[in-house]
C-alpha cells in the first residue's frame, strides 16, 4: 500500500481512537458527580449500604471482565509494548476495546485510584490493530498503525499530541526513526485537536509559576539538587509499593468476594473522608494548589494515602493507568518540598507553583524513566514554556540520581511479569522494512549472518511474497520476517531492528 494511503489510515486511527476515547475520559470526569451523591455522610445509612453494595457489585463485575480476557487487565500499555513486539496478540479487537472501556469506566468511576490514560492508549492500539485488518497493510505497517492509535489514545486523554507522539517512540519502542514519529503524530494530533474541542477547560493554567527571585543561580542550583534527591525517593518508594502490593495480591490465597469487599472499603472510607483523592486525583491536586490552609503534616498524610491507595487500587489487575495518580502524588510531593522551604524562610508562598510542576514531571521521569515525555507532557498541560529551564535540569538530575537508587522503568517492570506469565512456547515472526542504510541490502538472502543463528521465515517486496532461494538480494523497502522462539522475543527484537535500520 502507497505511503500516503498508510498516512491517512495513521489519521483514521487517530480520528476512530478519538472517538472511543474521549467519551471515555468525559463520563470518569463527570462520574465525580456520582461519587458525590455516594459518598455524602448526609444520606441515610440505607443509602451509605446501597452505594457500598453497587461499588462492591461493580467489582465483582470488573473481576468477571478481566478473567474474561485477561490482556485487558492493568493499563494496558506494557500489554500495547507486546503487541508491537509479537509477545501478545488480540484474536476480537473490538470485543477487547469494550471490555476496556467498560472495565475502566466502572473502576475509576468506582472511586478506584487510577488513571485514564492506559485504557486510552491500549483502546487505541487496539483500534489501529483493526484497522490494519480491516485495510489489509503489511506486517510493518500494522505495527505502525497499532503506534499511532497508541499515542492517539494518550493524547485524548491528556490533549498532549507532542508528549504523546513521544512516548510511543521513548517507551513503547526505545527507538526513533522518521516514520515511526510521523505516524505517531498523525494518530496524536489528530485525536489531541478533537480533544481539544471537547474539554476546553484548563484548571493547571490557575497555579501561578512565580521564580524565586531573592536567590543567585548557585542558591538556585542547591535547591533543584535538593529537591532531585527528594523527589527520586518519593519516585522509587511509588515503584517499589506498586510491585510489591501487585505481587502480594497475586500470593495472597483468599476468595474474590473478600479481596473485592476490603478493596470496597477502601474506596467507600477514603471517598466519604477525601472524595478528591478519589479515582485519578486531579481535582484534589489543583485544589491544595489553591490553597494555603494545608499544613506540612497533612500533605505528608496525604502524600502516603495516595501512594498506598494507588498501589493498592493497581494491585486489582481492574483496567486503568498509573499515568493521572502519579502526576498528582508528584505535584503534592513539590507542594511539600515548596512549603519546607517556606517554613525555612528560603522561598515565599507564590513560588510554590514552581514546585508543584517540577514535581509532577521530576516524580514522573523516575518511575516511567521517560525525560523527554515527562518534560513535553508537563509543557503541554500548563501552556507555560518559561519552566523549560528549570525543568531540564530537575529532570535531568532526578533522572541521575535515580539511576544511582537504581530504580526500573515502571513499565519495563511490569512487562517482565507479562512475560514471566507467558507460557506458550511457539514461535514468532519478527518483522522488518529494511532502510536505506541496512546492512543486510545487496546480501544473498540464504547468506545471512543473524543473530543466533536465526534464519529468514518470509520476505515481501513491492506487496509480493518472494520465494527464499538461492541469488535473491535483498533490497531497500524489502519485508523480511524472521521466526524467533517466544522466549527469546526480547533479546532479539532490538538487535534485528538495527540490522534493518527502519527509515
Amino acid at each position: 500500500m502507497g505511503i500516503f494511503k498508510i498516512y491517512i489510515l495513521a489519521i483514521l486511527t487517530g480520528f476512530m481512537t478519538g472517538v472511543i476515547t474521549i467519551p471515555y475520559r468525559w463520563i470518569i470526569e463527570k462520574s465525580f458527580y456520582v461519587r458525590k451523591m455516594i459518598f455524602n455522610l448526609d444520606n441515610s445509612k440505607y443509602y451509605l449500604i446501597l452505594g457500598f453494595l453497587g461499588i462492591y457489585i461493580i467489582g465483582l463485575i470488573i473481576n468477571r471482565i478481566v478473567e474474561e480476557m485477561p490482556v485487558i487487565t492493568g493499563s494496558g500499555i506494557p500489554q500495547v509494548k507486546g503487541q508491537i513486539y509479537g509477545r501478545v496478540s488480540m484474536v476480537n479487537s473490538l470485543k477487547g476495546i469494550v471490555l476496556k472501556f467498560l472495565g475502566g469506566v466502572m473502576g475509576i468511576s468506582s472511586g478506584y485510584s487510577l488513571g485514564r490514560e492506559g485504557p486510552s492508549v491500549q483502546m487505541g492500539a487496539l483500534i489501529g490493530d483493526e484497522i490494519s485488518k480491516v485495510f489489509k497493510v503489511s506486517k510493518v505497517e500494522r505495527k505502525y498503525l497499532i503506534m499511532s492509535g497508541a499515542s492517539a489514545g494518550l493524547s485524548s486523554a491528556f490533549t498532549a499530541p507532542l508528549a504523546s507522539a513521544i512516548f510511543v517512540a521513548e517507551e513503547l519502542q526505545k527507538y526513533f526513526n522518521s516514520r515511526l514519529v510521523m505516524f505517531s503524530f498523525l494518530g496524536a494530533i489528530t485525536s489531541g485537536y478533537m480533544s481539544s474541542k471537547i474539554f476546553l477547560k484548563n484548571d493547571y493554567l490557575n497555579i501561578k509559576i512565580v521564580y524565586p527571585e531573592g536567590l543567585n543561580y548557585l542558591e538556585y542550583l542547591y535547591i533543584c539538587i535538593a529537591f532531585s534527591i527528594f523527589m527520586s525517593f518519593v519516585g522509587k518508594i511509588f515503584s517499589n509499593l506498586l510491585m510489591f502490593f501487585q505481587k502480594k495480591n497475586n500470593e495472597i490465597k483468599i476468595s474474590k468476594y473478600i479481596k473485592i469487599f476490603l478493596y470496597t472499603a477502601m474506596i467507600f472510607i477514603i471517598g466519604i473522608f477525601y472524595i478528591d483523592l478519589t479515582a485519578g486525583g486531579e481535582s484534589f491536586l489543583i485544589k491544595v494548589a489553591l490553597e494555603n490552609s494545608t499544613g506540612i503534616l497533612m500533605l505528608v498524610f496525604f502524600i502516603l494515602l495516595k501512594i498506598l491507595f494507588t498501589t493498592l487500587s493497581y494491585s486489582t489487575g481492574f483496567p486503568g493507568g498509573i499515568f493521572l495518580p502519579l502526576l498528582v502524588i508528584g505535584g503534592l510531593s513539590g507542594k511539600l518540598f515548596g512549603l519546607l522551604l517556606v517554613y525555612f524562610n528560603i522561598l515565599t508562598i507564590e513560588n510554590i507553583g514552581v514546585f508543584i510542576f517540577l514535581g509532577m514531571a521530576s516524580v514522573f521521569v523516575v518511575v516511567v524513566r521517560s525525560p523527554a515525555t515527562g518534560i513535553i507532557l508537563i509543557l503541554e498541560m500548563t501552556s507555560d514554556f518559561t519552566l523549560l529551564p528549570s525543568m531540564i535540569v530537575v529532570v535531568g538530575l532526578a533522572y541521575t540520581i535515580s539511576n544511582f537508587l537504581k530504580v526500573v522503568p515502571i513499565y519495563d517492570l511490569l512487562y517482565e511479569v507479562l512475560v514471566k506469565n507467558d507460557k506458550a512456547k511457539d514461535e514468532v515472526e519478527l518483522v522488518y522494512e529494511l532502510g536505506r542504510e541496512s546492512y543486510l541490502i545487496d546480501r544473498d538472502i540464504l547468506n545471512l549472518e543473524l543473530p543466533g543463528k536465526l534464519q529468514l521465515a518470509s520476505l515481501e517486496r513491492d506487496g509480493n511474497e518472494i520465494e527464499i532461494k538461492d541469488g535473491v538480494k535483498l533490497k531497500q523497502n524489502d519485508i523480511i520476517g524472521v521466526l524467533v522462539p517466544r522466549k527469546n522475543i526480547e533479546e532479539f527484537y532490538d538487535s534485528l531492528r538495527s540490522l534493518a535500520k527502519e527509515d
